[in-house]
């Protein structure tokens, strides 16, 4: 299986709601995509879902009308996927299930083993801070084995 993993995707303006190539092609093949808050416009979400299925979590900019929850935990085969915008959310909805931990917010890729818990940020697409390039995130499922690789920007 994989998961394609978004944040911080910051679409204002609704006439620009396409996903751009790059990603389109950093998720090519994926069983589904989560989307770790701060989206801004809803139509992206239905952008996205025409790549795979989509997951999403409210962020502290989706406001008004985001049918979203603000932490999600999806099935992965091997546990649970945590996923919500901010770090300490998504810690506090993690259960003894959980093996993936994702959220975004700060807009700055990670990817870091902790004991039996991989901890995911993919950056942001449109808005990478930290002189870091723009990302996503690209989660590998394959029995028990799981492993993640950030996707950037060419």
């Amino acid at each position: 299986m994989k998961i394609g993993i978004i944040s911080d995707t910051h679409v204002v303006n609704p006439h620009n709601c396409i996903v751009p190539e790059w990603v389109r092609q950093a998720f090519s093949g994926v069983d589904m995509i989560v989307h770790a808050g701060d989206v801004e416009r809803p139509e992206f979400l239905g952008e996205l879902a025409t790549i795979a299925p989509v997951y999403a979590v409210r962020g502290n900019c989706d406001t008004g009308s985001f049918d979203v929850p603000t932490t999600l935990s999806v099935e992965i085969g091997c546990g649970l996927l945590t996923v919500a915008h901010r770090a300490g959310t998504a810690r506090a909805a993690l259960s003894e299930r959980s093996r993936v931990l994702v959220y975004g917010h700060t807009h700055i890729s990670l990817i870091n083993q902790e004991n039996s818990l991989l901890v995911i940020n993919p950056g942001s697409p449109t808005l990478p801070r930290a002189g870091l390039p723009a990302s996503v995130a690209v989660l590998s499922v394959c029995g028990e084995e799981i492993s993640a690789e950030l996707k950037q920007r060419p």
